[in-house]
């Protein structure tokens, strides 16, 4: 039997209130903590330099206004051509390769939109390979924000790219072109030419614009990549090797031969592209973190090793029931986030991961799974079953009520689909809904599991500044304020 994580944390909640007198007031506005040592703290994390004027993304909304219709819809495809590249890839490769995803797999590049997500993920881990410490792990998981937070920066730089190629484009005109073209910077450039709308035809300055809106984690990764992008283009000669004919631009994972295992050869494509750069690297800094700091790091990590477990806890009990009717057993590949949706009287979990048939372990598909938050036997999973990619998905309000992007199937039935808010005080509705993008301004907690010290200077900062000062005793409670807490 599964502990109950949610009412233990509540109980401890309610303990430490009441030890530091903390009001139910003071709770509603704590996000960063910690409120139990001092008065809340804000934190302002450096964010990576800007371009000029007519260079950036779109605008930055304000908490709670929600995205243009075209946005929204762009915004959804450039998230399933994530979730596209995380499948395309085989169990042992996408394992390996988290990493890379999670700290530079975005949409930008001179192929579609799906391969240039393969080819930035597998070039990080090329050129910023991750420390042999034992601290840096290998996950099975990706949260549902993290590969969100992908999209919304994917976006963002794809619409640089546009702005900066034509200045004369707004950010609203630059999405409709990239809608159009869905999402592929080639074809939308050749748009834009095409209509006669004025561009600069530097293509250097406009993925120099891209690079700075897509947050890589340091100036050092931004420099490589952009060396990388302006430098890189395969040989016709490798790609008819692989039965990929045309020009260079044309290359794409849609060309490759069905029998063709397109993880490897997309591998080998970035070995032997980043094997023939003269990368010269900055020696690697040898920072420390204060003691409140790591203490606070060990936690966080901590927490993502425990959430990954209850995950993969609920996910093998949804492919158990999939056995059952189907007679096959199944693999997981990756956890590809969970939401819990609470109901009256019953709460539930969805869940989506990539998983394949024993039989074809090099042909993942993404499932979305609902399983009852009390999750004792099979008899538990309401629903288990494979999602596409390829057109429109489920909506579900409960999971958008609370900013997770997970994808829901079309034709079945689930809890929290729709009306989940409806006969709530709307004010109350309005004061407690999420934004999907809330929380990207400070590390998530997949970032902790992939921080070293040498690379990632924004979470050094937000460490830093959020835990530096505080004891080991005062870091333990703070935490429970903390967005990244256990289900």
């Amino acid at each position: 039997m599964q502990p109950d994580l949610a009412a233990a944390n509540r109980r401890v909640m309610e303990d430490l209130t009441k030890k530091y007198g903390v009001t139910p007031e003071t709770i509603d506005y704590v996000t960063l903590g910690p409120v139990c040592v001092e008065p809340r703290r804000i934190v302002k994390v450096p964010h990576p330099p800007i371009p000029a004027a007519g260079a950036e993304g779109p605008p930055r909304r304000h908490p709670g206004s929600e995205p243009s219709p075209l946005e929204a819809a762009l915004l959804d495809t450039v998230h399933r051509h994530h979730l596209q590249a995380l499948a395309m890839m085989d169990r042992e490769i996408v394992g390996r390769h988290a990493r890379g995803m999670l700290l530079a797999g975005y949409a930008y590049g001179l192929h579609d939109p799906v391969c240039n997500i393969l080819a930035n993920c597998l070039w990080h881990d090329a050129v910023f390979p991750a420390s042999s410490s034992p601290e840096v792990l290998q996950p099975m998981m990706l949260s549902c924000k993290a590969i969100f937070r992908l999209a919304r920066r994917s976006l963002d730089a794809l619409v640089a790219f546009m702005r900066a190629y034509a200045p004369a484009l707004s950010a609203e005109e630059a999405m409709s072109y990239l809608s159009r073209s869905h999402g592929n910077l080639h074809h939308a450039a050749v748009l834009v030419d095409r209509e006669g709308v004025f561009h600069t035809n530097r293509m250097d300055d406009a993925f120099r614009a891209a690079i700075l809106a897509a947050h890589l984690p340091s100036d050092a990764a931004r420099e490589a990549q952009f060396f990388f992008i302006v430098n890189c283009a395969p040989t016709d000669a490798f790609l008819a090797k692989h039965g990929i004919h045309g020009h260079p631009l044309a290359f794409g994972l849609s060309d490759l031969r069905p029998q063709s295992n397109s993880s490897l050869i997309v591998l080998e494509f970035v070995k032997l592209a980043a094997s023939s750069l003269a990368l010269t690297q900055p020696p690697p800094s040898s920072p420390s973190l204060s003691q409140g700091a790591y203490r606070a790091l060990r936690i966080k990590m901590h927490a993502f090793k425990r959430d990954q477990e209850f995950c993969l806890g609920i996910v093998n009990i949804a492919l158990k029931k999939l056995a059952f009717q189907f007679g096959e057993l199944y693999q997981i590949h990756l956890l590809c986030g969970k939401s819990l949706v609470t109901l009256v009287p019953d709460s539930y979990y969805h869940v989506n991961f990539l998983a394949s048939r024993e039989s074809e372990p090099n042909q993942p598909k993404l499932f979305f799974a609902e399983d009852r938050a009390s999750l004792k036997d099979v008899d538990d999973v309401t629903l288990c079953c494979p999602v596409t990619l390829s057109g429109r998905t489920g909506g579900c309000s409960a999971c958008e009520y609370m900013g997770m992007k997970l994808i829901h199937p079309v034709d079945e039935k689930f809890n929290g689909q729709c009306d989940f808010t409806k006969g709530k005080d709307p004010h109350i509705v309005e004061l407690f809904r999420k934004e999907p993008t809330s929380e990207f301004d400070v590390p998530l907690i997949d970032d902790y599991i992939f921080f070293e010290l040498d690379q990632h200077p924004e979470v050094i900062t937000f460490l830093e500044t959020s835990y530096s000062y505080m004891s080991d005793d005062q870091v333990d409670p703070s935490l429970l304020w903390f967005e990244n807490y256990m289900p």
